[in-house]
């Protein structure tokens, strides 16, 4: 089968790798669409340190089970899945456990795993989620940053923390999908803050509150825009962003006994406000990547919210044009919400 191997930094290479022996209680998937996800192109660069030479990425994955081990009859040949990405290291079955990102075995991501940049993926069948046929196939892709802010709200009910108004920070795909999820689950008061205009103009499409700053904005002004917009402070602020001036902003704007959910992959040093966090007995709750009972919920919202999810794609590729399209978003020659791997029938 044809696969995308990565070799070293900026380099990857198309091999004929022989098609996966199917072990019990696995299935074989033949690959629809993969997403490219900016923690691929972080890897392809070598920034991240997450990619080893000879590993397969991809990670959010649609396709059709071509081959089923002998002992599972919970799937079927022919039927589409998207796949959860996380492999158990502690438990037999994602239910007996309910494996998260802490485990640290992401298909396609770590080492010992290969990804779906290839033909076939085989994976064990407790990790194939039936995906709807009524959606495109790429749409299905993004079940997994759906799951990411599902798991964020997950772990705030884990907490009692029920938010009345919420600000999130960034307009990317986590930050949209955070609009989405939020209004899904019947929040209604909901602004958005970013400082691309045009990153805005679909958030507001989605029918969130909108807020556009300057980097040259200090956090308290922000704090005070975002007051004035909402006409409150919000009681939770979501960070999506995970810079330095986006947790700052957090903490200023979030009111007193307010909430601060960090959904971004914050960078590894940041000025923490801790008398803040002290004397205004702000919550701060950290939510890293979603768990199997995410990515469950976030396959059966995808029909609710397709519409929105298809704008998020904005171009397609083969799986020979990868390692051009990945050198391109790296060098910020391209930009796209999402990029959808394409692959033939």
């Amino acid at each position: 089968m044809k696969a995308l191997v990565y070799q070293e930094p900026w380099k990857m290479s198309m091999q004929d790798l022989p098609r996966p022996v199917l072990q019990p209680g696995e299935v074989l998937i033949k690959m629809e669409s993969v997403g490219i996800c900016g923690s691929d192109v972080h890897g392809f660069t070598g920034e991240s340190g997450r990619r080893a030479p000879g590993m397969v990425m991809g990670h959010e994955i649609v396709g059709k089970i071509e081959e089923i081990a002998a002992e599972i009859t919970s799937l079927q040949v022919g039927q589409r899945v998207t796949v959860f990405n996380v492999l158990s290291n502690h438990a037999p079955s994602p239910e007996e456990g309910d494996p998260s990102f802490l485990n640290k075995r992401v298909v396609g991501v770590n080492l010992g795993t290969r990804g779906a940049m290839a033909e076939y993926l085989a994976i064990p069948a407790v990790n194939a989620i039936p995906a709807s046929e009524e959606i495109p196939a790429e749409v299905s892709v993004l079940a997994e940053p759906v799951a990411v802010a599902l798991h964020g709200f997950h772990r705030l009910r884990e907490k009692s923390i029920e938010p009345n108004t919420i600000a999130i920070v960034g307009s990317g795909t986590i930050g949209l999908c955070c609009l989405l999820v939020a209004k899904s689950l019947g929040h209604t008061k909901i602004a958005i803050l970013d400082l691309i205009e045009e990153k805005l103009a679909r958030a507001e499409k989605f029918g969130g509150q909108t807020l556009q700053i300057k980097k040259e904005d200090t956090a308290s002004g922000v704090a005070e825009k975002i007051e004035s917009k909402l006409g409150t402070k919000p009681d939770l602020v979501i960070d999506a962003v995970g810079m330095e001036a986006s947790f700052g902003q957090a903490f200023q704007m979030v009111s007193e006994r307010g909430n601060v959910l960090l959904i971004g992959n914050l960078a590894k040093k940041v000025s923490f406000p801790l008398q803040d966090l002290v004397s205004r007995e702000t919550t701060l709750v950290g939510t890293y990547g979603f768990d199997h009972q995410a990515f469950k919920d976030a396959v059966e919202m995808l029909p609710a919210i397709k519409d929105e999810l298809q704008t998020f794609i904005e171009g397609h590729c083969t799986l020979e044009e990868v390692p051009q399209v990945m050198t391109a978003l790296a060098k910020g020659e391209q930009q796209a919400l999402k990029i959808v791997i394409d692959f033939p029938s």
